[in-house]
């Protein structure tokens, strides 16, 4: 060998045995705690999610359990290890191969590819003693009364990719979150604390021995302010509608009944064929009509223009305006149902006459519409504890030259003043507007939770300076539009409860007019406020009617 190559060989020789001087003794421990991270293993142990119950203490959602097979995707021989476990849970190697590829986070993280409820299969499982192959308990949600309670409660699901932004807040890789309803809303105080298992492996991902465990805790329980029976009455009360009944204490903003028809169940959307029935069922069961739809008001907001009338000095009780079935306003005719001949303000609301309102909004102008509209809480989301809440739409001067770059008219200072137009309201919202009647002279919060584990859930009531005379006046002729033989809701006085309230018709670009009625009553020294809206009913008469099933039902579950 020549000079220059044994001169190469003995450098080579000398980095070689550096560099491992460098690994062994220098990087040594450094070392040695990597190989050991490579046989310990972290198995993360779900925590149970709280229960929820309705105001009466029954539950309506519990944990069950299941238990998850998972892999490790990092083992050789994968493909033969599953065939093994398939064998043994009777199942397909090919779904369990494909549910593989599906849940793959990280190589050393276990990839579910198997959930059952049978204890004899995971038995058969464990007897195999296959490597890589770990099992564990999942807590499975589970509704008791699902299709009555579905767009209240919501449900569970494996974090998802879009919500894969919860990480940094803690959540855990597979841990269930909530999806809309009370689940997703107050998903943190549900959720608990998850824990673990620390585990030992050898080189064929056996579990060797077990190093720690960090117990899980459970999250915190909820008590709803809904109640069960009169969710179920609701439900009754439909028969063939589409639409939403609210039922609310209206000091306390409590809600008892939120129900929106049609429904679904919610195990059905985790069953593809069933799922996808309910995606293309045109009549959209997955809709919150309650808290997300928004409708043109109808007469419903008559309520507001005759408080705003009064409080502004613009009307008194007594001033009459003469309704021959039409009104001239600018080119063109606005209309009436019936030439109502001379009205005051408590015949304009229980004969719902266009032709009062008419005179009414264009004494007020469309400032001091939006000014009331606004003040009563509309145009604004209620901040009820419900996700995707819709904030409604009150629309004004400067809104329309800016968006629509068109002039304001008094034809549409007419129509906002019968609650047509543009206006657009959620019924959560319409609640909270009656509550100030209810409550002559404050608003309540609507909400859906009574205690987050021990903690009462309260939302003080806003209270607004209008003087009570003027709210008196208005509620007079609400309750005429029930106790008067006249009124458009006349069909509820034979009821069992002394009802005020507002009818409206609300014509619709898209199809019939929607039906809307609005009121509260009293009953056994409590206050509550009642909204049911029928959509493409074609008239309030089926919103009373189903306002009238509903009322019948519940005397003695109140």
């Amino acid at each position: 060998m020549d000079r220059p190559l044994k001169k190469l060989t003995g450098i080579g020789l000398i980095i070689l045995l550096g560099f491992l001087f460098y690994c062994q003794l220098i990087k040594g421990n450094y070392y040695r705690e990597e190989s050991r991270k490579n046989y310990i293993r972290l198995i993360p142990q779900p925590a149970p999610r709280g229960n929820i119950y309705d105001r009466k203490g029954r539950l309506l959602v519990r944990n069950d359990f299941v238990f998850e097979v998972g892999i490790m995707p990092s083992l050789k021989k994968n493909d033969e290890i599953i065939s093994r476990a398939a064998e043994a849970l009777g199942a397909s190697a090919g779904s369990l191969k494909s549910n593989l590829k599906k849940n793959i986070i990280a190589p050393f993280i276990p990839a579910q590819i198997y959930v059952t409820s049978d204890k004899e299969k995971i038995i058969a499982l464990e007897d195999k003693n296959l490597p890589g192959i770990i099992v564990r308990r999942r807590f499975k949600r589970e509704i008791l009364y699902p299709y009555i309670l579905s767009h209240i409660l919501g449900y569970t699901r494996k974090l998802q990719r879009k919500s894969l932004y919860l990480l940094k807040y803690g959540y855990k890789i597979n841990e269930s979150v909530g999806y809309t309803g009370i689940e997703q809303y107050y998903n943190d105080y549900l959720r608990g604390s998850p824990g673990g298992e620390q585990v030992e492996v050898d080189a064929n991902g056996h579990i060797v021995n077990y190093l720690s465990r960090k117990s899980s805790v459970k999250g915190r329980d909820i008590i709803l302010t809904i109640d069960k029976d009169l969710q179920q009455a609701a439900f009754d009360s439909f028969r063939g509608q589409i639409g939403c009944i609210i039922l609310m204490d209206a000091e306390t903003g409590e809600i008892l009944t939120l129900a929106n028809s049609p429904s679904f169940a919610v195990k059905d959307l985790f069953n593809k064929q069933k799922a996808g029935r309910i995606i293309r069922n045109k009549t959209n069961p997955l809709f919150n009509r309650a808290v997300q739809g928004e409708y043109p008001l109808g007469s419903v907001f008559k309520t507001v223009v005759s408080l705003a009338g009064l409080a502004e000095g613009r009307i008194s009780p007594k001033d009459k305006f003469l309704c021959l079935g039409k009104m001239r306003i600018g080119d063109r005719d606005y209309l009436c149902e019936k030439a109502h001949q001379w009205q005051d303000l408590e015949q304009g609301l229980y004969h719902s006459c266009n032709i009062y309102f008419y005179n009414v909004g264009l004494k007020l102008g469309p400032v001091l519409l939006h000014k009331y509209a606004v003040k009563l809480g509309l145009g604004a989301k209620t901040k009820i504890d419900l996700p995707y809440e819709k904030a409604g739409f009150v629309p004004s001067v400067a809104w329309k030259k800016k968006f629509l770059h068109q002039k304001w008219y008094p034809g549409d200072t007419a129509n906002l003043s019968i609650g047509q137009g543009y206006l657009l309201a959620t019924p959560i919202q319409v609640a909270k507007l009656i509550s100030f009647f209810a409550n002559k002279g404050a608003l309540a919060w609507p909400h859906i939770a009574k205690y987050i584990g021990n903690i009462p859930v309260v939302r003080p009531k806003e209270v607004l300076a209008i003087p009570s005379k003027y709210i008196n006046e208005v509620n007079r002729g609400l309750r005429a539009v029930i106790a008067n033989p006249e009124g458009t809701a006349h069909i509820l006085n034979s009821l069992p409860f002394k009802i005020s309230g507002k009818t409206g018709t609300a014509q619709n670009p898209h199809g019939r007019a929607h039906g809307w009625f609005a009121g509260f009553f009293s009953y056994k020294n409590k206050k509550y406020v009642i909204v049911v809206f029928t959509e493409h009913s074609g008239s309030s008469y089926y919103s009373c009617r189903v306002a009238y099933n509903f009322l019948s039902k519940i005397k003695d579950l109140l």
